[in-house]
């Protein structure tokens, strides 16, 4: 399979945020005030003895997007609020399979796997009482696979999707430019919304278990239930995702139960939250990963035995301990527990660093003396992973220079290929799910971004993985991959963090699956 057609396709900007590192929604979030209140006035955590549970569910989250629309962005800061307003064509089992949602039943596939037939449930409609077209559903696809859009999801659509018609009302025609079997992936990840809301940045409308309700701009949305909803109703009327920047301030909001679920907990909080018999903790392996890029067609990174001294050199036990506290597991290639293709049987990289390792492999490669910039986000744990891999290096020898920048500059730099080691957080779980497309497809030697990375192995296994139908084969395939990348140090992640959301014990369990692609099931929640 050919991806050369993205590189034609997508211009600098619009590559930047399908990367997932530099979204709209991020955007918005960087943009939106930061005020919020204490808690959400009129609930409460606890319910009475007697009387009536309550209704309504608080979120404490650290801010507020002017985006709702879902088809913009693949951040959990939008995509959070709006998984309980739409739904997409297929959607996850509770052991992560994919099964019909909108669709009614699997896709028919030709035989050259180039044209995609999904029919749709009637009788579906959407929180205004509009029933669920086929337009909708082609309307969708239209605008994620146009490079020319503002959409996070182009990434997964343009260039393979060729077009997309509708057959009548409830049938919809996929047709792609090559076989493309992980499209199931972005099928039961894309949320689809009301053709009329497509063009719309601030609002969405979606067949889910609830609708937007009232928006404070910068300071909290509140979803009321659907009722009309095609399927099983919620026993909540009312959800509510409130603005509280500070963590430590969304900490005894959660103590409180003035919110009820606490999402960005810090790694420092969990010991103290773990005292609390009415506080659960959940820390879920999660695909929100810690990425690193060299520029490879220069020196000294064009270098293997350079890379992989870094590689050894790096203090991966220090970054989880310091850290993350903990919460967060050695990392090896780019490929995380919770995404296909991991491999736990890895062992390239030791947790504490060796030294006299790497020391010898640069002797190999006649460095004497290694100084390069490693450039970061300017966030407080970016800066605290930063800090420890500065340490450890030296103890090598090797000096290495901390820029740090905020996410503007650092994805314009980013861009320019005019770095030495850079390192950000990325978010992969809303748009890819369980598939390791967003981690790995910048290893293509074709691709946009690829920054000089050649290997006809990874191209020609690319390939195969993003065609295949068969997930347990493209796991394999993704396995293999992650293993080569590992080996020449081509992203070396020190740690897979950890996912950490809490809440309080009055309301029915997070299901930690979900958290595990970054979905909060929030119609399936209710007060104990």
């Amino acid at each position: 399979m050919k991806s050369d057609h993205n590189s034609e396709m997508i211009g600098r900007r619009r590559f930047l945020a399908m990367a997932g590192l530099l979204t709209a929604g991020s955007l918005a979030v960087t943009a939106c005030g930061t005020s919020g209140t204490s808690g959400t006035p009129g609930t409460s955590g606890t319910a009475a003895s007697s009387g009536p549970k309550p209704t309504k569910l608080a979120f404490g989250v650290t801010s507020i997007s002017d985006y709702l629309n879902p088809l913009y962005t693949t951040s959990s800061r939008v995509l959070w609020v709006t998984d309980s307003v739409t739904e997409s064509l297929y959607t996850y089992d509770a052991s992560l399979n994919s099964v019909p949602l909108l669709a009614d039943g699997e896709p028919e596939i030709s035989e050259d796997g180039l044209t995609w037939t999904v029919k749709l449930k009637q009788g579906v409609t959407f929180a205004n009482g509009d029933p669920l077209t086929a337009a909708d559903v082609v309307a969708a696809l239209k605008f994620v696979s146009d490079p020319k859009s503002t959409s996070d999801w182009t990434v997964f659509f343009a260039g393979y999707l060729k077009d997309a018609e509708a057959d009548g009302d409830h049938t919809v025609k996929i047709k792609l430019t090559t076989r493309y079997g992980v499209l199931r992936s972005h099928l039961t990840n894309l949320p689809i919304i009301h053709k009329d809301f497509i063009a719309k940045t601030d609002t969405t409308m979606g067949t889910g278990p609830f609708k937007i309700g009232k928006v404070t701009q910068g300071q909290s949305i509140e979803l009321e239930r659907n009722d009309s909803y095609h399927g099983d109703k919620p026993a909540l009327e009312n959800v509510v995702f409130q603005a509280v920047p500070d963590p430590a301030t969304r900490l005894v909001n959660l103590r409180e139960g003035k919110i009820q679920i606490m999402t960005d907990v810090t790694p420092e909080s969990v010991a103290l939250l773990k005292q609390d018999a009415q506080i659960k903790v959940h820390e879920v392996d999660a695909n929100s990963d810690i990425i690193t890029y060299f520029v490879l067609n220069k020196a000294p990174f064009d270098n293997v035995k350079v890379r992989q001294a870094l590689a050894h050199a790096m203090d991966r036990k220090g970054v989880r301990d310091v850290a993350f506290a903990g919460a967060a597991t050695i990392a090896q290639g780019p490929v995380g527990p919770a995404v296909e293709g991991h491999d736990p049987s890895l062992q390239l990289y030791g947790e504490a660093p060796d030294y006299e390792k790497a020391k010898a492999l640069l002797a190999e490669a006649g460095v004497a003396n290694l100084s390069f910039t490693l450039t970061i986000t300017s966030d407080a744990m970016m800066k605290n992973i930063g800090q420890v891999l500065v340490e450890g290096w030296k103890q090598a020898g090797i000096t290495c220079t901390l820029e740090t920048l905020d996410v503007g500059p650092w994805v314009k730099k980013w861009a320019s290929g005019k770095f030495d080691l850079v390192m950000n957080n990325f978010e992969s779980g809303f748009g890819a799910g369980r598939t390791a497309f967003s981690l790995l497809n910048v290893a293509n030697s074709t691709y946009y971004f690829n920054f000089g990375y050649k290997n006809e192995e990874v191209d020609k296994l690319l390939a195969q993985a993003w065609g295949t139908n068969d997930a347990a084969e493209r796991a394999e395939l993704c396995k293999q991959i992650n293993g080569l990348l590992a080996a020449d140090a081509v992203m070396i992640p020190p740690v897979y963090p950890k996912m950490l959301v809490a809440q309080r014990t009055d309301i029915s369990g997070l299901d930690e699956s979900r958290l595990g692609i970054s979905r909060v099931s929030v119609p399936g929640v209710q007060f104990t």
